[in-house]
C-alpha cells in the first residue's frame, strides 16, 4: 500500500501511511466538520487593537504612534532613554562606556577594568545573564558587557569620577539616531494602521481565547491530494528565478543563546529580551532561561499568545519517537517510506496547530483545508529551518536498526540537491537574528495566505495576515532596532520558503506516480 494512501480503512481507520492513532482521532470515515452558527465567519465589529497600539502617556491611544495632527518631532527626547540594558534587562540609568547599561552594569564593568580582574566561568561560557542572576557568572557578564558594546577604552585609568569627554558627541549622535529610529518606526506603524483601516481588524485576545471551545472533526488533506495538483506550488523555474547571493554568508559563532537547550520545548524556555540572539548552537547545553525575563520585554501580548501555541518538545518526542518505532526489530526499512510516514504524521500535526489558533479556527472547514493544502510543506520547511537553528536539530539520525535517517533530506522533503539552498537560507535567517518570535509570526504568514486560490472568507484570511504582519513589524522594529528593514527581509524570506517547499512537493508527486 502506498504510503501516500491515508484514506479510512475498513475500520474507519486510516491506512499505514500515516500514525494509526492520528489517523483514528483526525480521519474518522464520514467524519464532518460542525461549527455553531456564531463562529461561521469573522465578526469584526468592535474589536480591540489597544495591545496592538499601546495606550500612551495621558491615556492617548497609540503609545508611541503620534496622535492626530501631532508632529513626530516632537518626540520626548527623554523617551529614548527609557530602555532596557542590554546586559540585563534592568531599567538603564544613561550612557555608560559607549551606550546606555543600567547602574549595576556601569559599576561592574568600571570595577572589572579598573581592577583588571580575571574571571573564569565554571560551566561552558554560555550563562544566561539577567536582572535575577547578573551576579551569578561575572565572566559571562564582563564578556556579555563587550560584546553589546562597552567600550574599555571609556573607563579612567585614573579611578577619578566622570567619563572621558571624547565620547560625549558618541553619545549625542546615538540619542539622535534612537529619535529617529523612532519617528521612523512611528511613520511606519502608523503607515501600516492606516492601511488596516480604522474599523479595527485585530481579534482580541481575551474573546478570541474565551470562545466556547468546539470539538472540531476535520478532515485531513492526504499527501497524495496536497502533491496531485501543483497549481498552488510554483515550478522548478520559480526556485531557480530566486535571487541567489553571489556568496553564501557564512555560518555565525555564538556564544550565548535565548533558546539555550536543544531540547527546550515550552515557550517558557525562550527569553524575549531585546535585542535576542538568533538560536541555539547544538553544543549548546545550559538550562532554558526564566520567564522572568517575559516581564521586561517588549513583546507584544499577540506573539506571546503564538509562542504559547508551539511546543519544540513534542515536535522533537514525535519525530525521533516515530522513526525508532517504525524500525525496532526490523533489519532493513524502506527509508523513502519511512520519510513518508514522518511527512503523514507532521501533516497531522500541522492541522492540529492550526486549528487551535486564532485566526484560524473560526474559518470554515473547506477554507482551512485549502490554506493547508497550500502552506503545510512550507511550514515544515520553516519548522525545520526553526529546529536547526533553536533547538540544535541534527542533519541525520541512526535509527534503531542501524539505519542513518537524513533529517535534511525530511526537511526538503526528499531532495537533497536543495541543501545547499537550505542552507544559504539558514545563513540569511541566522544574519537577520532570525528568534522564535520571527519564526512564530512568519508561520503564521505561510499560513493566512489570502492569494490561495478558492477561499470563501477572503477578507478574514487577510485581516489575520495583515495583523500579523502589523505585530511582526513592531516587533521587529522594537527589539531590533540596529537590523536595517528585518521587517522586509523576513516578508522576502516567504517565497523562498515556498519555492524550496514546490520542489519538494514535486519530487514526492513524481515518486507517487512512479509507484
Amino acid at each position: 500500500m502506498s504510503p501516500f494512501d491515508l484514506s479510512p480503512g475498513p475500520d474507519g481507520s486510516g491506512s499505514g501511511g500515516g500514525p494509526s492513532g492520528a489517523s483514528q482521532q483526525y480521519m474518522p470515515q464520514g467524519a464532518a466538520y460542525q461549527c455553531p452558527p456564531e463562529q461561521q465567519t469573522f465578526g469584526y465589529a468592535n474589536l480591540d487593537t489597544s495591545y496592538l497600539f499601546p495606550t500612551g502617556a495621558g491615556g492617548e491611544p497609540g503609545g508611541y504612534l503620534p496622535a492626530a495632527g501631532t508632529v513626530c518631532d516632537q518626540t520626548d527626547t527623554k523617551d529614548v532613554i527609557e530602555e532596557l540594558c542590554p546586559v540585563c534587562g534592568d531599567k538603564v540609568s544613561g550612557y555608560h562606556y559607549g551606550l546606555l547599561t543600567c547602574e549595576s552594569c556601569k559599576g561592574f564593568f568600571k570595577r572589572t577594568v579598573q581592577n583588571k580582574k580575571v574571571y573564569t566561568c565554571v560551566a561552558e561560557r554560555a550563562c544566561h545573564i539577567d536582572k535575577t542572576q547578573r551576579k551569578r557568572c561575572p565572566f559571562c557578564r564582563f564578556q556579555k558587557c563587550l560584546d553589546v558594546g562597552m567600550k574599555l577604552e571609556a573607563v579612567r585609568a585614573d579611578r577619578m569620577r566622570g567619563g572621558r569627554n571624547k565620547f560625549g558627541p558618541m553619545y549625542k549622535r546615538d540619542r539622535a539616531r534612537k529619535l529617529q529610529m523612532m519617528r521612523q518606526r512611528q511613520i511606519a506603524v502608523q503607515t501600516l494602521r492606516g492601511s488596516l483601516g480604522d474599523s479595527g481588524l485585530v481579534l482580541g485576545f481575551s474573546s478570541a481565547y474565551a470562545a466556547v471551545p468546539v470539538k472540531q472533526e476535520i478532515q485531513i488533506p492526504q499527501v497524495s491530494s496536497l502533491t496531485s495538483s501543483p497549481e498552488s506550488s510554483p515550478g522548478p523555474a520559480l526556485l531557480a528565478a530566486q535571487p541567489q547571493p553571489q556568496q553564501p554568508p557564512q555560518p555565525q559563532s555564538h556564544d550565548k543563546w535565548e533558546a539555550h537547550s536543544p531540547h527546550s520545548a515550552s515557550p517558557d524556555a525562550f527569553a524575549f529580551d531585546a535585542p535576542a540572539t538568533a538560536a541555539a548552537t547544538p553544543s549548546s547545553t545550559a538550562e532554558p532561561t526564566s520567564t522572568d525575563s517575559l516581564r521586561v520585554s517588549p513583546v507584544s501580548p499577540m506573539i506571546r499568545e503564538f509562542v504559547q501555541t508551539i511546543d519544540d518538545r513534542e515536535w522533537q518526542n514525535s519525530l525521533f519517537g516515530l522513526l525508532q518505532s517504525q524500525t525496532y526489530n526490523q533489519c532493513e526499512v524502506d527509508l523513502f517510506e519511512l520519510m513518508c510516514k514522518v511527512l503523514d504524521q507532521n501533516l497531522f500535526s500541522q492541522v492540529d496547530w492550526a486549528r487551535n489558533t486564532v485566526f484560524f479556527k473560526y474559518l470554515k472547514v473547506d477554507d482551512q483545508m485549502k490554506l493547508l493544502q497550500h502552506s503545510w510543506s512550507d511550514m515544515l520547511v520553516l519548522d525545520h529551518l526553526h529546529q536547526r537553528m533553536h533547538n540544535g536539530l541534527p542533519d541525520e539520525t541512526t535509527l534503531h536498526n542501524g539505519q542513518k535517517f537524513d533529517l535534511l533530506c525530511l526537511g526538503l522533503l526528499g531532495v537533497p540537491s536543495l541543501a545547499d539552498h537550505f542552507n544559504e537560507l539558514q545563513n540569511k535567517l541566522a544574519e537577520l537574528k532570525f528568534d522564535v518570535p520571527d519564526y512564530i509570526c512568519v508561520k503564521f504568514l505561510l499560513l493566512l495566505n489570502p492569494e490561495v486560490r478558492g477561499i470563501v472568507n477572503v477578507k478574514c484570511v487577510r485581516d489575520g495576515y495583515q495583523t500579523v504582519q502589523a505585530a511582526l513589524l513592531d516587533y521587529t522594529l522594537s527589539c531590533y532596532p540596529s537590523i536595517q528593514d528585518k521587517f522586509g527581509k523576513l516578508v522576502m524570506v516567504v517565497p523562498e520558503i515556498h519555492a524550496l517547499a514546490a520542489r519538494g512537493e514535486e519530487h514526492l508527486y513524481q515518486r507517487h506516480c512512479a509507484g
